[in-house]
């Protein structure tokens, strides 16, 4: 069956990798900078998914401290660039997905909210690039997801008409960053939905693993 779409735009951390091991050992070396008590993974993962910035904030606002996030922000930039390859592992299935939609000309991006300078040194370890033709980081324009602007400007650039894009990822943003664009959307169910209702967000499919796109037209 052929592919409905010419172009996928895939989110990042939680849709094609679990970076949240080395975000959270990023954090917290930012925290213990600071004097601070270090948070388990889990707590950092519900805190993944709106940019850095939102998620140091969260980090020292549940640490109760009133530090100056501007002034944070650059330590952490440089922890996270130290602990960005330590554990960060690609899900099931997407090395697959990927190869199998790029064979049949599909054109696929990455649209992220992650610094763009940590993007193609991730997705060159961990071998997705060659299968990536653009991608997008959250400070790569003025605005980022949930605004439709990325997304827009990565089907532009891919040359393919939104009605004929898909977006994929794993939360709330995406969710918005899709309808706010007129995309059609699909959401992984493994990723960091920060207890986000997936079944409501209008998807085209909820899937547990990304080979289930090559199942396209959805019902």
């Amino acid at each position: 069956m052929n592919f409905p779409y010419k172009a996928v735009l895939f989110d990042l951390d939680g849709t094609l990798i679990d970076s949240a091991p080395d975000i959270a050992e990023a954090a917290n070396r930012a925290l213990e900078d600071r004097k601070l008590p270090r948070f388990p993974e889990a707590t950092v993962r519900g805190w993944i998914g709106e940019g850095a910035r939102k998620l140091i904030e969260s980090a020292f606002a549940a640490a109760g401290s009133d530090a100056d996030i501007d002034a944070v922000m650059p330590g952490f930039m440089r922890h996270y660039a130290d602990t960005l390859l330590l554990h960060a592992r690609v899900y099931a299935g997407v090395p697959e997905a990927l190869a199998a939609l790029h064979a049949q000309g599909i054109k696929l991006a990455v649209c992220t909210n992650k610094p763009a300078r940590f993007v193609e040194p991730l997705l060159q370890a961990r071998g997705l690039d060659a299968w990536i033709s653009a991608f997008l980081g959250g400070d790569s324009l003025p605005e980022r997801k949930p605004d439709a602007t990325p997304l827009l400007h990565l089907a532009k650039v891919l040359g393919v008409p939104v009605s004929e894009c898909l977006m994929v990822g794993d939360s709330q943003t995406d969710a918005l960053a899709a309808h706010n664009a007129g995309m059609d959307l699909v959401l992984v169910d493994y990723g960091y939905a920060r207890g986000f209702d997936l079944h409501s967000a209008h998807a085209r499919a909820v899937v547990g693993d990304l080979r289930r796109l090559l199942d396209a037209p959805f019902c």
